[in-house]
């Protein structure tokens, strides 16, 4: 009985922890500043993608510009600081261009990590 008390205290205790990781969102527009979801892209289009970030556990000692960007089949043609729109939010605009990568997707990754679970996200558009 005590065993299964612990294993289920353990199990909560993990899941809570977890669900102290980071929050980032995408947005993707175009270069008029309207959001679009495109059912797939071109090599050489452009848009501009917006990423949110939200830090959900408050008091996150890792600075945002320690957050890394891993891209395949997009180029960062422009990029914008990150800006604090408070509350542990931030934001950042980043002008793609969709480049050959010979797969049927592209994609950026977003990760974040820290001790308390940090953040990855992928955003991918078909091509």
């Amino acid at each position: 009985m005590i065993k299964k008390i612990l294993v289920a205290l353990l199990l909560f205790v993990a899941t809570a922890v977890s669900s102290y990781a980071c929050s980032i969102e995408f947005v993707l527009q175009d270069n008029k500043g309207k959001t679009v979801n495109p059912a797939k892209v071109k090599v050489g289009e452009e848009y501009v993608l917006v990423v949110r970030f939200e830090t959900t556990h408050g008091n996150c000692g890792i600075p945002v510009d320690a957050t890394k960007f891993k891209l395949d089949g997009i180029k960062v043609v422009k990029a914008s600081d990150w800006k604090d729109e408070g509350n542990e939010v931030y934001t950042r605009k980043l002008k793609i261009k969709i480049t050959e990568n010979n797969k049927d997707a592209v994609s950026l990754i977003v990760e974040r990590v820290c001790g308390r679970g940090g953040a990855l996200a992928e955003y991918s558009l078909k091509k």
